[in-house]
């Protein structure tokens, strides 16, 4: 996994009828062939893409792909455990697992970043 950080957290993201500032979304939680967006307000918004269709775009724009399951906001990220129990944790409290191949990966970016 190979994630370049820029500060365009300013984008708009068009999701149907709607378009969202990316800055503003906390994660993405992937569900078969839909994704739910969780945003800092608490609102929640569906989108019948996956999250493969997101990825590339999000991870050039400060986001995590921590699962299978999940894209992460890294400005969204309170604290983070790689040892015992391998979440994530988000500033609304919410906890998001790392997988197991996601750790090495995820450990050597925030030593790069520190």
């Amino acid at each position: 996994m190979t994630v370049t950080i820029k500060n365009e957290q300013n984008c708009t993201l068009s999701l149907g009828d709607q378009c969202i500032c990316i800055k503003d979304i906390l994660r993405i939680e992937g569900e078969g062939n839909y994704s739910k967006f969780h945003m800092n307000d608490g609102s929640r918004i569906i989108s019948c893409r996956t999250l493969k269709y997101f990825e590339a775009f999000l991870l050039e724009r400060g986001f995590i792909r921590p699962s299978k399951s999940a894209i992460v906001n890294m400005n969204a990220i309170e604290a983070i455990d790689f040892n015992i129990h391998k979440i994530i944790k988000l500033i609304n409290d919410h906890q998001v697992t790392i997988s197991r191949r996601q750790i090495k990966p995820l450990k050597e970016l925030f030593r790069a970043m520190a």
